[in-house]
């Protein structure tokens, strides 16, 4: 088991005795002065959670628009709850996805040419400022809403409140946790880039730019952080068609994952989905056979073959057509591509285009008879 996951099964053990030390202390304490039937405060109560739910999740990733504004960075994407609006073609369009945090997720890019580096911290820190503006101002209305002469139903408002405020603390408390979780939460990434060289690794990072190292004394942890600076490294390398230098840096993401267990399962995909294309790349097709035979399972296959991401594709691509000689498997792959170009941020665009093409020609010299030209991206 993971560190990370042992991390987070601590947190979500806290958050559940909160929630039930709330729950027996406060929630259920005032059942009986609601004048509500019993499966009327039980709706009362799950109505209470779920706008709880939805209203921090509004409000935390618009603390980090807030955020990332103020530190001098580009607003790429905003998901709350998998509802996301991402800018494509200097449009701004809607989509359903997955989010890599608890209730949602803000991706920003710094902006170039600015006379100060962009700076994370805001980014990082905004929305527990607006969290504890959101604890000052429910605690005020309770005040009021409950002093003596109110109305049953001003203290059901009131109640109703403090229940929304306690589901904001759940995700705050989440989100602060100086700790890598199942999801990058703000206080793991505000660790990781104190100090300004880290700072400049982090924005180097989000423009998928490889970096040397840090500053002496400023040492990024070998975790997701430093593997995602190393995986752009990876990319430099592609793009330079140094693919047996390219294997060695996926190799030591790879090595790391095994050994300190810190690499987030999304990140350690996407090495492996880089393996597997570097591996075709770097031998022939009877070494690739041995080595996918002792090494690739059939779990390793599927979480490819599910993935929506270009080096996922790419990947499974070559598993299905060339390995497995799968024509279906090879298709339903094929058909997620044009989706994933689309999810793909604009500055890797050409480089994955180059990637995949690469990829789907050898399949296409394969298997001619498959007639996959077609496929190739257009930039």
């Amino acid at each position: 088991m993971k560190k990370q996951d042992i991390a987070g099964i601590i947190v979500y053990v806290l958050i559940l005795a909160f929630a039930a030390v709330f729950g027996l202390v406060v929630v259920n304490q005032y059942s009986s002065k609601s004048n509500m039937e019993t499966w009327q405060f039980i709706l009362f109560v799950a109505g209470a959670i779920v706008a709880g739910l939805i209203i921090n999740a509004i409000l935390y990733e618009l603390a980090h628009m807030l955020g990332a504004k103020i530190g001098g960075y580009k607003i790429t994407l905003v998901s709350i709850l998998g509802f996301t609006f991402l800018k494509e073609e200097n449009k701004t369009k809607f989509r359903f996805m997955s989010f890599d945090g608890l209730t949602g997720e803000t991706k920003i890019i710094p902006i170039e040419k600015r006379k100060k580096p962009s700076n994370p911290v805001p980014y990082l820190i905004m929305g527990t400022i607006v969290y504890a503006i959101e604890v000052v101002g429910v605690v005020f209305t309770f005040s009021i809403l409950t002093r003596e002469g109110g109305t049953t139903m001003m203290s059901n408002i009131a109640y109703f409140l403090l229940i929304v405020m306690a589901v904001g603390g759940i995700i705050v408390f989440y989100n602060i946790i100086p700790f890598q979780l199942d999801s990058m939460n703000d206080g793991y990434r505000l660790r990781l880039v104190s100090g300004k060289k880290n700072k400049e690794a982090f924005n180097k990072a989000l423009l998928g730019i490889s970096d040397s190292g840090s500053a002496e004394g400023e040492h990024v942890e070998e975790t997701s952080f430093s593997s995602d600076l190393k995986l752009n490294q990876v990319l430099m390398c592609l793009n330079e068609e140094k693919y047996v230098e390219a294997e060695q840096l996926v190799d030591s993401i790879i090595a790391n994952a095994d050994t300190d267990k810190k690499i987030s399962n999304k990140v350690l995909l996407e090495a492996n989905a880089q393996k597997v294309f570097l591996v075709f790349m770097n031998n022939d097709e009877e070494a690739s056979q041995k080595f996918f035979e002792e090494n690739l399972t059939l779990q390793d296959r599927k979480r490819l073959s599910d993935e929506l991401s270009l080096p996922c594709i790419r990947a499974y691509l070559l598993v299905s057509s060339i390995l497995d000689r799968s024509h279906s498997e090879c298709m339903r792959t094929l058909d997620k591509v044009y989706k994933a170009y689309k999810r793909t941020p604009e500055n890797r665009r050409p480089l994955e285009s180059k990637l995949f093409n690469i990829a789907l020609e050898m399949a296409n010299k394969k298997h001619p008879d498959w007639n996959l030209g077609d496929y190739a991206i257009k930039e």
